[in-house]
């Protein structure tokens, strides 16, 4: 094997750390992936994981209107929402809550799931919930 081809594999690991680490920082910062995943690269520098973030959901119908706890069948969703709050994981935990409800004979017409996190302020570090997403489902008849 030649010089330039052992210089060229050397340099593939490093190569494949620097786009993890890069595509990880932009999904952070564009889909508010949770900096613990991803790559993983911000859990030495942030407190932004799944015990500093939480979800609410709320049911509505016509005589209904109410914030669900969040059940035992649905952890694992609510989980991938907290981690990252997007449109696909949102609407996903919205059409369980949907069906999960309807199988209880309970209506729910609309589902609003909020997504939030928990940050410090600099110095005091006092805690203050902080709204990183609300999604809005309406459930077909």
């Amino acid at each position: 094997m030649s010089l330039v081809n052992e210089r060229w594999w050397a340099a593939v690991p490093a190569v494949l750390l620097t786009v993890v680490a890069t595509t990880q920082i932009v999904l952070t910062r564009v889909t508010m992936l949770s900096p613990w995943k991803g790559g993983g690269f911000g859990m030495f520098a942030t407190l932004d994981g799944r015990p500093f973030r939480y979800a609410r959901m709320f049911v509505r119908a016509p005589e209904r209107s109410e914030e669900l706890a969040v059940p035992s069948s649905l952890e694992e969703l609510v989980a991938s929402a907290e981690i990252l709050p997007g449109d696909t994981q949102l609407d996903r935990l919205a059409r369980a809550v949907v069906a999960r409800e309807r199988r209880r004979g309970r209506p729910a017409d609309e589902v609003r799931i909020e997504v939030w996190r928990v940050e410090f302020a600099p110095g005091s570090l006092k805690p203050r919930d902080s709204l990183l997403r609300r999604h809005e489902f309406r459930a077909a008849p």
